[in-house]
């Protein structure tokens, strides 16, 4: 089964609503759909990179100009070559990750399906079932507390809470504890996204020592290149601390692990391409360092390909994949697992789909 053509194309999609964090807010999901065909017109295999340009530098136009560039590459092909063609993109779009994530993706999809192959079992079928958080972005104190109450009602057990208010350490802190009175029992994860100086980082995170016992980690709370920071805050503060931004490549995570200067380590597809990921996973493991796997604004295809992944190898302490629910209905678009409150079910039959278990009808992309 040859590649015959790879179709890339903007993929931008509304939001439920604006989405505000320390770094950006953001009006809609910025992604780029990618679909492998071959010779058998009813086999192909489906991908999607959402660039986050504070994050890796890549946007959409970057990510098209990137994969037109590389896909001839690839035409003509045999999917069965599948390992080689694996080294082929990590070795040439070893600096686009997010492109290289969402190529994998499409790739691996189109690999599994050749093979009749849940993507899951093959990962190792470790976990059918996957609980996630829910994400409450910068917003007043009395809206994220009404955020959080719903996210309860919906069956909810945990929370992400970005912090880097604009109006200061004050707003974000109450806004946390408004969060903790209006929805008690939730675990609490704070994500700063490099807002913090490690000093300030230290003094805020001591600030919260009132709702403590509720507070399972602090994510990335001082500038991506500030591992000595990273490494300061952890060593003054009872919480754990774990690196998102800081740890986009196996090589930054090797160095995280070799200054001892995280407690974890946030993965993303897009950060580090589907390789990448599996090896950081691997590293952490060895190193005994925790493991969190987080998205940015992904579609279900994103979120299905991260489930599979976290499902297969069971790796994972913390799960945040819930970007699908801040975006508006994508028609067409189903399967992959299926989503009852903060649960994702992966499909653990006998008879599993194949690939991500994803479906997008043909007339659903146009170029």
């Amino acid at each position: 089964m040859d590649i015959r053509d790879v179709r890339v194309t903007p993929w931008i999609l509304p939001l439920r609503a604006p989405f505000a964090i320390a770094q950006r807010t953001a009006y809609e999901a910025q992604n780029v759909l990618i679909i492998v065909e071959t010779d058998q017109k009813e086999m192909r295999g489906l991908g999607a990179s959402a660039p986050v340009a504070y994050v890796t530098g890549e946007t959409i136009p970057t990510v098209i100009e990137t994969l037109t560039r590389f896909v001839p590459t690839l035409i003509g092909r045999s999917i069965g070559d599948f390992e080689a063609i694996l080294a082929l993109v990590g070795e040439a779009l070893s600096e686009n990750p997010s492109a290289r994530a969402g190529l994998e993706m499409a790739l691996y999809d189109l690999w599994a399906k050749s093979r009749n192959l849940s993507l899951w079992a093959h990962f190792g079928g470790a976990r059918a079932e996957l609980i996630s958080d829910m994400t409450v972005p910068i917003v007043s104190a009395s809206e994220a507390a009404a955020l959080s109450v719903q996210a309860a009602k919906d069956g909810f057990h945990s929370l992400k809470i970005k912090v880097g208010d604009p109006q200061g350490h004050d707003a974000d802190r109450a806004r946390i504890i408004d969060i903790a009175a209006a929805a008690p029992g939730m675990r609490l994860r704070i994500d700063a996204n490099q807002a913090f100086t490690p000093e300030d980082a230290v003094a805020f995170t001591r600030s919260l020592e009132p709702i403590q016992s509720s507070i399972d980690l602090i994510e990335q709370p001082v500038h991506k290149a500030d591992f000595a920071g990273l490494k300061f805050v952890r060593e003054n503060v009872s919480l754990p601390i774990y690196a998102d931004e800081s740890a986009c490549t196996p090589d930054s995570v090797r160095q995280l692990i070799a200054m001892d200067a995280v407690d974890g380590v946030n993965v993303k597809l897009m950060k580090s391409g589907i390789t990448g990921a599996l090896e950081i996973i691997a590293l952490c493991r060895e190193a005994g360092k925790g493991l969190m796997l987080g998205c940015m604004l992904e579609t279900s295809l994103g979120i299905a390909a991260a489930a599979h992944i976290a499902g297969g190898t069971g790796a994972f302490d913390f799960i945040d994949l819930d970007s699908h629910h801040l975006l508006s209905p994508i028609p067409g678009l189903q399967g992959g697992f299926r989503n009852t409150g903060d649960k994702l079910t992966l499909d653990a039959s006998e008879t599993p789909a194949a690939g991500w278990g994803v479906i997008y009808p043909d007339d659903d992309f146009s170029i």
